[in-house]
């Protein structure tokens, strides 16, 4: 009895391993890109990548895979495609299409059970993936009137800009403008004289304005050329600016004795009141009495 439970056990045991295994090689994608249900795909250079959970790089039969990845457009017409796998992503099929797709389309791309990587190992069921391509149309109006709308938008800045412009110089124009005195005096009922005379003061004092302004503007102009003249020029010496020539003896107190003598003279001279030079003749004298 021992021996037939031993048996049993060990038949169940290699079942179990079996069913296992079987499963473990159940080959199945597990996801796709783009999804499935996608819609506004470009239409141009477009591939679908396709990923298993086993490694597919060493299909069994690539030549025979390949028609098991089909692409079918909305009337049912079959387009081509290009299988590739690639080493360093063995999980992955790559789909290329060969043809550009048309605009708003929808696409199935359909891989068909039988795809198999290796002996025993391979899909057991289809598996379909729908998508849409974008309305290329659509998006080129969209652009379009996008565009216009900016230059719509461009055009009534510039039109209110011009407007305000033409605003501002007709204000300029009638504000500079002659002033019909008898139309004043009806309007506001003051005499001819009296608008007359203060239109010409005002005419003054805008004119003496002006000028003053220009005035001020050209002496900070100068001011400021005179400033970049002598800061170039200070650039390239060591000299001092001075506000004008002075003597010599401004910098010196030290005196010559003639110079020392001279002025004491002068003072003596100044404090005693006489105005007679020293060493003048009679005959001078004469001709200043006379």
């Amino acid at each position: 009895m021992r021996r037939l439970g031993a048996v049993a056990a060990a038949l169940l045991l290699a079942l179990l391993l079996q069913t296992a295994a079987s499963f473990a090689e159940t080959l199945q994608i597990v996801n796709t890109h783009p999804e499935d249900g996608k819609t506004n795909v470009y239409p141009l250079n477009f591939a679908v990548k396709v990923y298993f959970n086993q490694d597919v790089s060493g299909a069994r039969d690539i030549y025979t895979n390949r028609d098991n990845f089909t692409l079918t457009d909305q009337e049912n017409s079959r387009q081509p495609v290009t299988v590739l796998y690639d080493s360093k992503n063995p999980e992955m099929v790559l789909v290329v299409m060969n043809q550009e797709l048309q605009a708003d389309t929808e696409y199935k791309l359909t891989i068909l059970e039988g795809f198999e990587v290796a002996e025993g190992v391979f899909l057991e069921e289809d598996h379909v993936i729908t998508f849409t391509t974008r309305d290329m149309q659509r998006d080129m109006n969209i652009s379009m009137m996008m565009m216009m709308g900016f230059f719509v938008v461009i055009m009534l800045i510039s039109a209110r800009q011009m407007k305000r412009k033409a605003q501002k110089e007709a204000e300029e124009k009638e504000k500079n403008a002659k002033v019909n005195p008898y139309k004043v005096s009806k309007k506001t009922g003051k005499s001819v004289t009296e608008i007359v005379e203060k239109t010409e003061k005002q005419k003054k004092k805008k004119a003496a304005a002006e000028a003053k302004l220009k005035a001020k503007e050209a002496i900070e102009d100068d001011e400021d050329e005179d400033e970049d003249y002598y800061d170039e020029f200070d650039e390239y010496n060591d000299n001092y600016r001075v506000a004008g020539p002075r003597p010599i003896s401004s910098f010196s107190e030290y005196k010559s004795g003639k110079k020392a003598k001279a002025e004491a003279a002068a003072k003596k001279k100044a404090v005693s009141g006489t105005t007679r030079p020293k060493n003048q003749s009679g005959k001078s004298k004469n001709k200043k009495k006379k």
